[in-house]
C-alpha cells in the first residue's frame, strides 16, 4: 500500500468503527452478520463464463492500482522530478539510497498483479464451458500477466515465483527470468488476440528483448507498432483506489517538482510530452508554491496528468522507435538513429534535430548534440513519468558497461551519500522474512 493511500485507509478506520458501534447499538446485534453486500462477487462464481470478464477486470484493477505507485516512486528518484517532499522514502530516494524495508508496498503490488493475472489464467482453464483458446479475455489476460512480469524484471534486482505455476519454488532468479516470463505471456497473447492487445503485446516483447539485449528482435517487433498506438493503465475518479496518485502528490502535494531537471531547462511549454506549470506565485496551485517538505525548491507542477483519471502509457509506438533508434546507433548508423528520432519529434510537431556525432555513451551535458546523447533526452521526454527510466539506466550499465553519469552525480540537484546510485531496487524485505531462499538477499 503506498504513502498516501495508507493514509487514507489509517483515517477511515475511526469511521468504520463507529458505523460498527452504531449497527450494534441500533439492531441489538440481531441478524447484523446476516447482511450480505448485494454488489460482492462470491469467488464461485468467478469460475464461470460470466466471471471470466469480472477476472480480467480484476487484473487490469490490480495491475493500476499498484502502478502509479511505482511510477511516483521512480519519478522523485531519478532524472524526471526532484523529490522535495517530506515522505521518508522521498529523501532516501532522492540521495540514491534504496534498502529492502523500503520498498516492501511496491514489491507486493508488483506480485500481487503478477500473481493475479497468472492465476487468473490457470483459473480460466478450467472452466469447463469457456471457450479459453483464441478467446480476446484470455489474450487480455495474458498481456496483463506480461506486463506485470515487466514491471518486476524492470524495477527489481531479482524477481521470485512462489506460484502459480509448477517449478515456481521461491528461489531468486535474474531479472532475464522475469523478461523472459513476460515474453512467454506477451507471444500467448498475440496468439489468442486480436488488434490493440496483439499490438501491444509486440510492444512488451521489444521492451523485453531489449533489456536483455536481443536487439534483432527488439527492432522486429517494435516495427510492427505503429506510432500513434498507445495502451494505457486505467485510472478513474471513481474512487480513491482506482486514482492515479502521481496527480494527488503534485496537485494536492508538492512531494516532487519539475526543478533542477532537464525537463525544467525546456520551459513549461518547451515540449508537449513534458507539460509542466510554474507555482512560484503563492496561490496559483492548490500543491502550493514550494516544495511540500524542504520548503525551498519551487514548485514546477507536472501537467502530463492533470487529473486523478489520467492514464499512464505502457506501450507506446514512439517508444519503438526509439528501441529502434537505439539499435541503430549500436550498428553504428547514425542517420537511421536520426530519422527515427525525428519521426518521433515529428509526431509531436517538434522540429529535427542534427547530430554532431555519434557520441561514445552518455554524456548527460543537456547542450551535448551527439546521437547518443539526443536519444537519452529523447527516451526522458517520451516515457516521462511512465515508471520507465530505471530500466534503462540497469541495462546499460550491466550489458553494455556503460554507467550514465546522472548515477554518480552528474546534474543531480541532491548531493548523493553513496559513490553511485541504484539502478534497481532490492528484494522486499516482506518477501524475506517469509522466504528462507531469499532472505540473505535483503540490504
Amino acid at each position: 500500500m503506498n504513502e498516501i493511500k495508507r493514509f487514507r485507509f489509517a483515517r477511515l478506520l475511526p469511521a468504520v468503527s463507529l458505523v460498527f458501534v452504531m449497527a450494534l447499538s441500533g439492531c441489538g446485534g440481531e441478524g447484523l452478520f446476516e447482511v450480505k453486500n448485494p454488489g460482492a462477487i462470491l469467488d464461485e462464481d468467478l469460475s464461470t463464463v460470466r466471471g471470466v470478464d469480472a477476472l480480467v477486470v480484476g487484473m487490469s484493477s490490480d495491475f493500476s492500482e499498484g502502478y502509479d505507485g511505482q511510477s511516483f516512486l521512480n519519478a522523485r528518484g531519478g532524472p524526471e522530478m526532484t523529490g522535495g517532499g517530506s515522505y521518508y522514502l522521498t529523501g532516501e530516494v532522492r540521495r540514491g539510497l534504496s534498502i529492502s524495508e523500503d520498498v516492501d508496498g511496491f514489491w507486493n503490488d508488483a506480485q500481487r498483479a503478477r500473481w493475479v493475472a497468472e492465476g487468473g489464467l490457470e483459473r480460466m482453464k478450467e472452466i469447463g464451458d469457456y471457450q479459453f483458446d483464441g478467446n480476446p479475455l484470455t489474450a487480455r489476460a495474458y498481456l496483463f500477466a506480461g506486463l506485470a512480469n515487466r514491471w518486476l524484471a524492470e524495477n527489481f534486482c531479482y524477481v521470485v515465483f512462489s506460484a502459480p505455476y509448477e517449478g515456481d519454488d521461491g528461489t531468486a532468479l535474474g531479472k532475464e527470468a522475469g523478461f523472459n516470463r513476460a515474453i512467454g505471456h506477451y507471444n500467448l497473447a498475440i496468439q489468442h488476440g486480436s488488434g490493440d492487445v496483439v499490438t501491444a503485446a509486440r510492444g512488451g516483447l521489444a521492451q523485453a528483448y531489449a533489456n536483455l539485449g536481443d536487439w534483432g528482435q527488439a527492432v522486429s517487433n517494435a516495427a510492427q507498432v505503429p506510432i500513434d498506438f498507445v495502451y494505457n493503465a486505467s485510472y478513474s475518479l471513481n474512487s480513491g483506489r482506482e486514482e492515479n496518485e502521481m496527480v494527488i502528490e503534485t496537485h494536492q502535494r508538492a512531494e516532487m517538482s519539475v526543478f533542477g531537471t532537464f525537463i525544467a531547462e525546456l520551459g513549461p511549454d518547451g515540449d508537449p510530452r513534458a507539460p509542466w506549470k510554474d507555482c512560484s506565485v503563492s496561490g496559483t496551485c492548490a500543491s502550493g508554491h514550494q516544495g511540500a517538505g524542504d520548503k525551498d525548491n519551487p514548485n514546477y507542477q507536472q501537467m502530463k496528468y492533470p487529473n486523478y483519471g489520467a492514464d499512464i502509457p505502457l506501450v507506446k509506438g514512439t517508444e519503438m522507435r526509439l528501441i529502434q533508434a537505439e539499435a541503430a546507433l549500436r550498428n553504428n548508423d547514425l542517420d537511421g538513429a536520426m530519422d527515427l528520432i525525428n519521426e518521433v519529434r515529428a509526431f509531436h510537431d517538434l522540429p529535427a534535430l542534427t547530430a554532431t556525432g555519434i557520441g561514445n555513451g552518455f554524456t548527460f551535458d543537456w547542450s551535448s548534440m551527439t546521437g547518443w546523447d539526443i536519444l537519452d533526452r529523447e527516451y526522458i521526454l517520451t516515457t516521462w513519468l511512465e515508471g520507465r527510466h530505471l530500466a534503462r539506466h540497469h541495462r546499460w550499465k550491466h550489458l553494455d558497461g556503460w554507467t550514465h553519469p546522472y548515477l554518480t552525480g552528474t546534474n543531480h540537484l541532491y548531493e548523493l551519500v553513496v559513490p553511485e546510485r541504484f539502478t534497481c531496487y532490492p528484494i522486499a524485505d516482506s518477501e524475506c522474512q517469509v522466504n528462507e531462499l531469499v532472505a540473505n538477499l535483503c540490504i
